[in-house]
């Protein structure tokens, strides 16, 4: 017995008593799906022969900064978060017109600049 539910003692009582058997709950219940999500993946990239994008656990000790620009390039006045790492734009979202989508894209100057926290 897995999940978020499984942290409810009512809910394993009632499966042990309609199962007529102990139900055993494992001590990272809340993460199972995330672990089988991750353990389909791996077997997903195996099987594509794909090299991996994985950038390695040294960059949880990377420095990321963030912020966020409020757009007035067109009518929808997004709200553009904006991750950068060494220096470098790694990633930006937020945009509904494309405008961002590109990660190496160069800042139009219709942009109020913000710090996102």
């Amino acid at each position: 017995f897995q999940g978020g539910v499984a942290a409810n003692v009512g809910i394993a009582a009632a499966f042990e008593k309609a199962l007529g058997t102990k139900v055993t709950i494992p001590p990272y219940y809340d993460v199972m799906g995330a672990y089988g999500a991750a353990l389909l993946a791996r077997w997903n990239y195996k099987k594509a022969g794909l090299p991996s994008r994985f950038y390695g656990f040294e960059n949880a000790y990377s420095t990321f900064e963030t912020r966020s620009m409020e757009c007035s390039g067109c009518g929808n006045r997004c709200e553009v978060i904006e991750v950068k790492s060494n220096g470098s734009v790694i990633a930006r979202w937020g945009d509904r017109c494309g405008r961002w989508s590109s990660k190496g894209a160069t800042m139009p100057a219709a942009v109020k600049e913000g710090t996102a926290s």
